[in-house]
């Protein structure tokens, strides 16, 4: 018995003790777990990441801002809504690594805790090789 009454009030405090939000189930964007092709710096080159939160039925109402840091010359990115597109002609070969980072926003329709995320940003390193 006492040790039940041991383990709730640990459970009590653990949940109800801090500010942020228990995130057993974690509410947080994620990006696409993707292998990227090989290009070659004679031809376009078009790759897409989908993004996502974890967890929420609701991902479409959130907005997306994405930023891309390591692309090589001649190459951009493109979005649309929860696409990121990393397209264009490459003008140097070699072995990149592109970072891309994702902030999320919204949809606080009232203040129900419900609504909060475990966290509203994320970034993954990707590796490009281009030829």
């Amino acid at each position: 018995m006492k040790k039940h009454l041991l383990l709730s009030v640990l459970l009590f405090l653990l949940i109800f003790s801090c500010d942020e939000p228990l995130c057993v189930f974690p509410k947080e964007p994620e990006l696409d777990n993707k292998e990227f092709p090989i290009g070659s710096t004679e031809s376009y080159y078009y790759v897409d990441l989908k993004a996502e939160i974890n967890n929420e039925p609701r991902d479409n109402d959130y907005d997306y801002y994405f930023d891309v840091v390591g692309l090589p010359q001649g190459m951009d990115y493109f979005v649309n809504y929860r696409t990121i597109s990393l397209e264009g002609t490459p003008e140097e070969s070699g072995i990149f690594d592109i970072t891309v980072y994702l902030d999320v926003e919204g949809p606080f329709r009232d203040d129900d805790e419900s609504d909060v995320l475990c966290d509203y940003s994320t970034s993954k390193t990707y590796t490009l090789i281009i030829e």
